[in-house]
């Protein structure tokens, strides 16, 4: 009998795996197109399967930060937003199936989510709708209700479950360290074009790069990517060993530059170096803003770890004072990327390095005289992120092209580089109610696991905490874009629920019993 339900077993296997052989070996030999690629791919994929039914949770964070695009998929889908899709669907299909599995409950974020999505949902029901173009829509921008919609589910998604125990500090490593991707976008021009393919997944920078139209010297190059990977270590070191466990002072050296006891880690004396070459690498993507977020999350970190009531502090000071007395006078004969980096500050710098800064300055300052009027107009339904292509064509004509069309331009398109300004207008007001709701919320959270965490996630925590205050200081008053950054939001939300378990709470204090003596006991008898 076994042996009869062997062979038909066996023949039913057979019987899929041939013609499905078949069918595949027919697509590869006729040229493809982007839906026989995708056929080819998912069925490559489906052995799969069962690893992404077990580690499907563990993949959303490792795939939340990194620069991966699925370039066979209609719209060039981000690998985090489709991740979150696979993993937010198989958590309510384990939830289905075993009543036993609980998500982890914090009411207090669930709320402005819900509402922030019901705004956008309603927003774009009542302002064009979902279009997008690939998708044969007379419209475009439709993409980026995707971003938001895919930002929220994603918390959800990590908040599913709690990380396993002894897991935490792997799940915030891979979270942080999947911004390194970003530095494959910067290698277009400096690698064989036998490795082009690779950029299809990987978004290339400077297209010209890719056809040899790069002229630039490296000295001269913006590489964005580069400093958005240093960003990302930066962001690691700060999480796994803290600003007092970066400077080399209590802690043995080791000739091996990592460790993977324990959780990834770097070595002493090889942190502090890493620690300071990220940083100057970091500025020569030639971004004012780069340089303002890292010193915010420092400061901010500096803060949260009660350094500034330590003895560090003035060694802290002296080597800032040092650094400066130092580096001022030669920062002219630094390369031009880092000059434009530091033309924020009041200090002497090449003048080509400061005639762009200041052009861009300029460029956002046409946008906001053009955008600020139109707040009242949008204040109670917002504009919306639909946009007519026929209007963004007119607006590139030769004949219409000015200084003012530039502003035009950018409140057309959305990208206003302004955080506020980048939420106002296409939510309107209900759109910052959710989303000021939702920042308190928040930083509750962070700030509960931050107290009343697990002593082994202490860095961790205090770096979410830290990093967020950063990120909504930056995101208000230096640069920001609502519908590209709130996965940063609630990404590190969903960590922080993740591997603390949801949100934190001070353990009740012990109940003390009133003792009564024999002899007490005795006289109230009598």
């Amino acid at each position: 009998m076994s042996n009869a339900l062997a062979l038909i077993r066996t023949l039913i296997i057979y019987s899929l795996c041939l013609p499905l052989a078949v069918f595949l070996g027919y697509l590869l030999a006729m040229p493809m197109d982007p839906v026989s690629f995708t056929i080819v791919v998912v069925a490559v994929l489906l052995p799969l399967v069962p690893f992404l039914l077990k580690y499907h949770h563990l993949l959303l964070f490792a795939c939340w930060n990194t620069s991966a695009m699925l370039f066979f998929l209609p719209g060039r889908p981000n690998l985090w937003l489709i991740m979150t899709a696979v993993s937010f669907t198989l958590s309510i299909l384990h939830h289905i199936l075993n009543r036993d599995i609980k998500f982890l409950s914090v009411p207090s974020v669930t709320r402005p989510l819900i509402f922030l999505t019901l705004v956008i949902i309603i927003t774009a029901n009542l302002t064009g709708g979902f279009g997008v173009r690939v998708m044969g829509s007379d419209t475009m921008g439709g993409k980026r209700y995707f971003l938001l919609l895919g930002a929220i589910a994603g918390y959800f998604g990590m908040a599913s479950y709690q990380a396993p125990e002894g897991r935490a500090i792997n799940y915030a490593t891979l979270y942080l360290l999947g911004g390194v991707t970003a530095i494959i976008g910067s290698m277009a021009a400096f690698v064989n074009p036998f490795f082009f393919p690779v950029f299809a997944m990987f978004p290339v920078e400077d297209l010209q790069a890719l056809y040899g139209g790069g002229t630039e010297e490296i000295s001269t190059m913006r590489l964005g990517g580069l400093s958005f990977a240093c960003m990302a270590i930066f962001f690691f070191l700060l999480a796994r060993h803290g600003v007092a466990g970066v400077i080399p002072l209590g802690e043995r050296w080791n000739f091996m530059p990592v460790r993977l006891r324990g959780g990834f880690g770097v070595n002493h004396p090889w942190r502090v170096f890493l620690f300071l070459a990220i940083i100057w690498v970091a500025l020569m993507g030639g971004y004012r803003s780069i340089a303002v977020l890292l010193a915010l999350t420092f400061v901010i970190q500096f803060y949260h770890e009660g350094l500034f009531r330590s003895q560090l502090l003035p060694m802290f000071v002296l080597a800032g004072a040092l650094v400066v007395v130092i580096s001022l006078p030669m920062v002219n004969k630094m390369p031009i990327t880092i000059q434009r980096t530091l033309s924020f500050l009041p200090i002497d710098v090449d003048p080509a390095a400061r005639l762009g800064a200041e052009g861009s300055t300029e460029w956002r300052l046409q946008i906001w005289r053009a955008v600020l009027p139109t707040v009242p107009r949008y204040l109670l339904l917002g504009k919306g992120y639909a946009i007519n292509p026929n209007e963004m064509e007119k607006l590139q004509l030769p004949s219409v092209a000015s200084s003012e069309s530039v502003g035009e331009g950018a409140a057309l398109a959305g990208d206003y580089h302004s955080g506020p300004l980048s939420l106002i207008i296409p939510l309107g007001i209900f759109g910052v109610i959710g989303f000021l709701w939702f920042l308190v919320a928040g930083l509750r959270v962070l700030r509960n696991n931050f107290r009343h965490g697990d002593p082994e996630l202490r860095q961790v925590n205090t770096f979410l905490l830290s990093y967020f205050i950063a990120r909504t200081l930056y995101f208000c008053f230096v640069f920001g874009s609502f519908y590209g950054e709130l996965a940063v939001f609630t990404g590190l939300i969903g960590l922080s629920v993740s591997i603390n378990g949801g949100m934190r709470k001070p353990a009740p204090a012990p109940i003390e019993k009133p003792a009564f003596t024999q002899f007490k006991l005795a006289r109230a008898t009598r």
